[in-house]
């Protein structure tokens, strides 16, 4: 198993790309943490996890509140005494109690803000507490899930297309300042839109052809384990990785 004996966090994990993520991470044999927003959800996530208890963890934690960011990473090394990856993923292209698909003239500052937040002050936030450890430690990787509104602006996108170019900056930035000390960041683009199910449930999508969640699985594991040693500072684009690999991408019906 690629991951034996590392420990994994995965924000936004309770469903989505973040639960597909902590899925084959349990299966390649980390042990696993977990956090998204409502309890009741992680705790479910944790129940189909299926792994000894000494094996997992899962925290209610907002991404944007530096609060219960601390706190997260603080239970990490209570748990585990170390922390070998972390996913930053939990992010939305817009609130979920609207509006959306606004141009950037029509953008309410608390829109704008809320996206941000979420895209990019979460991986900054849980990326510094995840460095504490790291560095401490000398050792770790750190994976950002971009998008392809991180390389090339999309109409109607303009929060979440200015947050996931921050994310690939930052991705950079934080490549640079860490190498020396044996901890490597990368950010994962998934390489389309993926068929999560809030993508599903909103009504113009439905009948179209998009990616399967579990297209990142085998990027993220690549990302994650010790394969990828020296790979840092670059943007994987999940699609174009999978078919280097010869790996199939899997499509599915939204």
């Amino acid at each position: 198993m690629k991951l034996s004996g590392k420990v994994g966090c995965v924000t936004g994990s309770a469903r989505g790309i973040g639960w597909e993520i902590a899925q084959v991470y349990a299966q390649e044999g980390a042990k696993i943490v977990l956090c998204d927003l409502q309890q009741a959800d992680v705790d479910r996530a944790l129940a189909q996890l299926r792994l000894p208890a000494d094996n997992m963890l899962g925290l209610r934690a907002d991404v944007t509140a530096e609060d219960d960011v601390v706190r997260l990473f603080r239970a990490i090394k209570e748990k585990f005494g170390k922390l070998d990856v972390l996913v930053n993923n939990a992010c939305f292209a817009w609130p979920r109690e609207g509006p959306i698909d606004l141009e950037v003239a029509e953008t309410p500052l608390a829109v704008w803000q809320k996206v941000l937040e979420a895209n990019l002050t979460g991986t900054f936030l849980c990326s510094r507490e995840a460095l504490k450890i790291m560095r401490a430690q000398g050792f770790g990787a750190i994976i950002n899930i971009s998008s392809p509104q991180g390389k090339q602006g999309k109409l109607l996108r303009g929060p979440y297309s200015a947050a996931k170019f921050g994310v690939e900056g930052l991705t950079q930035v934080m490549a640079l300042e860490n190498s020396a000390r044996k901890i490597k960041i990368n950010a994962l683009d998934p390489g389309g839109i993926v068929a999560t199910e809030a993508i599903r449930n909103i009504p113009r999508n439905k009948g179209k052809k998009m990616l399967s969640p579990q297209a990142v699985r085998p990027c993220a594991v690549y990302l994650a384990s010790d394969e990828s040693a020296g790979v840092t500072g670059i943007s994987l684009v999940a699609t174009d990785w999978n078919t280097q690999q010869g790996i199939e991408v899997p499509y599915m019906i939204a």
